[in-house]
């Protein structure tokens, strides 16, 4: 039987190690005075041949020693184009023009051109715009024949082709010679991800745009947007564009709202750049989907940078079978004793379910309240719904895993008490409350959709847990060495509660 001055030694060393690691031994995150720095030693990066130079990373001051995450996309194409391709892919028309020869039948399926120029000999494929050197997308007809206004509808088949409908047709039907030019109305019906403004911290990224006649400089983004939830789980992009180029940066990853830490906290770039990738996929205004190797490492990045080019023509399992006498009696026997632990520990298991339903209880309304009014700043609720964690929290586990039979001053309280059976012990109130809240983190990243975490970050939660137990196993008998008990878990909880907002995590 483990005694409460082990139990405090115990705990005590638990979250203290947990939150040496993840503090990082205790020093806290460097914050160097934002210096401007020589950009001739960064590794700079040119997304057109001859063309403006970037730093493909982003920075949370204007100099490169506070860089964080790497851009790790970038959109060819007017800026005003690219923000509406974005934004706005479900109010999207969209108009391509292309050659036709009346003077020969083209036969059906044969590739021609896309862009807004013509040619009366050999159709030549046009550079797409923002790259020179890369080919344009073609487009395959599917033989139904329009009139010359250009009224049929098209679709998109593949990344490589466009399926458009009337390719065959002209103004007189095949009966006259000469080149005419053949317009196709397609209509974005929808988008595979909505996007919509964010909210999020200023970063900054470093564009050279001298050899466009631009300038040199530090710039912060153009704008932010969101898919997702503001205190759920997003992918958020921060767009950078400067009027001498022709590209639009972009640094899209994918994050969660940490009630510990009071930001978000990052957990992936790569799945969420491909996520973006194949939302231009298949798409008739997108010319080319590309990634080019940059050795853009650091940041999270791999070294590859996508690269997306805008077309020129733009408007429980169950298991039976047969038992035997015995163990059909054992299974009764183990029945009996799980029954048996069940009403002895019902207490603990409601102290897990109250501290596990407050900590999702509050994801869930910071989500919506953020739906109910979403002009409103969202950070404007955390005033309310953080102290439910920070003092909630620890409220609900000493409360639940009180006795509540000391005193008569808690006559109500005793018979609620009753109600939750007998009183559970200084362990089983630590085990149940670690098990409760740490279930609560496992099933709020699995809610989120986030399958992996840093390392720093699950030990934090870890020494968070056991601190929180620590208050519940001191709650269970208010004495001398229960008084220790949590004296040591609500020290533990402050600590872990200021850790990430002073920089250590």
């Amino acid at each position: 039987m483990v005694s409460r001055r082990q139990l405090i030694v115990i705990g005590f060393v638990a979250f203290s190690i947990s939150y040496v690691a993840a503090g990082g031994l205790g020093l806290p995150t460097a914050n160097p005075t934002p210096t401007e720095r020589d950009m001739s030693d960064a590794k700079l990066v040119q997304p057109v041949a001859n063309g403006s130079y970037l730093w493909p990373y982003t920075s949370r001051r204007k100099a490169t020693s506070g860089r964080t995450l790497a851009i790790n996309l970038v959109i060819h194409g007017d800026d005003e184009r690219v923000k509406t391709v974005l934004t706005e892919q479900t109010t999207l028309d969209w108009e391509l023009t292309v050659p036709t020869n009346n003077s020969t039948q083209r036969p059906r399926n044969e590739t021609v051109p896309a862009g807004n120029e013509t040619n009366s000999s050999t159709a030549q494929p046009a550079e797409a715009e923002g790259n020179p050197t890369t080919p344009a997308r073609t487009v395959t007809g599917t033989g139904e024949q329009t009139d010359a206004n250009g009224s049929a509808r098209g679709t998109v088949s593949t990344p490589a082709t466009q399926t458009g409908a009337g390719a065959e047709s002209n103004a007189t039907n095949g009966t006259s010679g000469g080149n005419t030019t053949e317009v196709q109305s397609i209509r974005i019906d929808d988008a595979a991800i909505t996007w919509n403004d964010a909210h999020g911290s200023t970063r900054y990224s470093y564009v050279d745009a001298r050899p466009q006649g631009g300038q040199a400089g530090w710039l912060d983004e153009s704008y932010q947007i969101h898919a997702g939830d503001y205190f759920g789980s997003r992918h958020h992009i921060r767009a950078y564009t400067v009027p001498a180029t022709d590209w639009t940066a972009i640094q899209i990853h994918q994050e969660y709202w940490d009630w510990f830490r009071l930001r978000h906290t990052v957990t992936d770039i790569r799945d969420s750049r491909h996520a973006l990738e194949s939302d231009f996929l298949e798409q008739p205004y997108v010319t080319d989907v590309r990634r080019e190797y940059y050795g853009v490492n650091g940041g999270w990045n791999d070294g590859w940078l996508s690269e997306i080019v805008l077309g020129p023509g733009l408007a429980v399992v169950l298991l039976f079978g047969f038992v035997s006498t015995e163990t059909r009696r054992e299974l009764r026997r183990d029945g009996r004793l799980v029954l048996g632990w069940l009403r002895e520990n019902v207490r603990g298991i409601v102290l897990a379910t109250v501290l596990a339903g407050q900590y999702l209880g509050v994801r869930s309304a910071a989500i919506l309240l953020e739906s109910v009014n979403p002009e409103l700043d969202p950070r404007t609720y955390i005033v309310v719904l953080y102290p439910a964690i920070a003092v909630g929290l620890p409220i609900v586990a000493f409360v639940f895993a009180q006795p509540f039979g000391a005193t008569s001053r808690f006559t109500r309280l005793q018979r609620i008490a009753r109600w939750l059976g007998p009183p559970i012990g200084a362990l089983p109130a630590l085990g149940f409350t670690v098990v409760g809240l740490g279930g609560a983190f496992v099933l709020d990243f699995g809610g989120l959709g986030i399958t992996s975490i840093p390392v720093q970050l699950a030990l934090h939660r870890i020494g968070l847990a056991v601190a929180l137990g620590l208050i519940a196993a001191g709650a269970t008998r208010i004495d001398e060495r229960g008084g220790g008990l949590l004296l040591v878990g609500v020290a533990g909880w402050l600590a872990g509660l200021a850790m990430p907002l002073f920089g250590y995590l």
